[in-house]
């Protein structure tokens, strides 16, 4: 006998009750920052700029942070893996590794930052990340790659000829049920869906308008605010402005899901594409370090995608 979970007309009802319950959680906190925006807008918040503290090659960079330090011998072996796979596509790039201990090395970030991050607040090293990559980013140019990106080729130009870049949610995607049952909390295309872009990979160029506004507002949540609304504040606080004060200012959509095929398909799911043509596709692919069988993948690295992760 089927649990009553697994009844198609239960799935279909829960699977109901759970979007509603996302919808209306993403409704509350784009009403949270919609007047933050228009305080914005009328020049009522504050603007912020950081002055370079190195001197380094404009948007040629590459950053990375793990907050506990790149200690080869404490780095989960995933990371260890990307981080390896990102100095073999570098390129032209230079590549900025930073940990708690050197971020004051190329920026000096406002002590009520500091201070809570430092406290034991909710604003953990996730949202310190957040504010990091674009405070950066603003600063000196260049693409932010989470720890846990892993590269099978070099970055693409294109990116880097944007104003800016990040992946997107693409309306025209083939396999939105597949994706959706995979992660409901990311995954959706109803129109009142606000979590749409993937911040783990980002272009940007210096002083971008997308990035110095995000910047901008992202101080003004960490000055005025104790906890964190929502884990997908971030993204949609992007889906608020560019669907209103900076609709001119979105960059090309290339879909959200290609960068995460491959764990996906670690996860036992995306059977509609084979590794190889994922690899194809993208070569650039955001992971995971949690509940990953590390010889397994490395099995499918050498096997199935060609690449020797030893």
């Amino acid at each position: 006998m089927k649990k009553i979970s697994q009844i198609p007309f239960v799935k279909k009802l829960w699977a109901f009750l759970r979007e509603k319950k996302i919808l209306k959680k993403h409704q509350q906190v784009a009403d949270f920052w919609n007047p933050i925006i228009k305080d914005y807008e009328k020049g009522k918040i504050e603007k912020y700029s950081f002055k370079a503290k190195k001197e380094l090659p404009d948007n040629k960079i590459i950053w990375q942070y793990w907050g506990q330090g790149f200690d080869a011998d404490k780095l989960p072996e995933v990371v260890k893996i990307c981080l390896e796979s990102v100095n073999k596509y570098r390129n032209d790039y230079i590549i900025v590794r930073l940990s708690d201990d050197n971020v004051s090395d190329y920026l000096d970030l406002p002590d009520f930052v500091l201070n809570k991050k430092e406290n034991g607040s909710a604003f953990n090293r996730t949202f310190f990340s957040d504010l990091l990559r674009i405070a950066l980013l603003k600063t000196y140019g260049g693409v932010w790659l989470d720890a846990t990106v892993l590269l099978t080729g070099n970055l693409r130009e294109y990116f880097t000829e944007q104003d800016y870049f990040v992946y997107q949610r693409d309306s025209n995607e083939h396999h939105k049920s597949h994706w959706e049952s995979s992660y409901a909390y990311y995954w959706g295309w109803n129109p009142d869906f606000k979590v749409r872009m993937l911040n783990s990979i980002f272009f940007s160029k210096k002083e971008s308008v997308m990035i110095s506004t995000l910047l901008d507002l992202m101080l003004y949540y960490w000055k005025t605010q104790n906890e964190i609304i929502d884990y997908f504040f971030f993204q949609i606080l992007y889906d608020q402005l560019i669907n209103g004060m900076l609709i001119n200012e979105k960059c090309p959509v290339i879909s959200d899901t290609i960068p995460h095929i491959i764990q996906t398909k670690l996860n036992g799911e995306c059977n509609y594409i084979t590794y190889e043509e994922a690899i194809k596709q993208s070569n650039i692919h955001k992971l995971t370090y949690k509940n990953i069988d590390i010889e397994m993948f490395k099995k499918i690295m050498k096997e199935k995608m060609h690449i020797d992760a030893n």
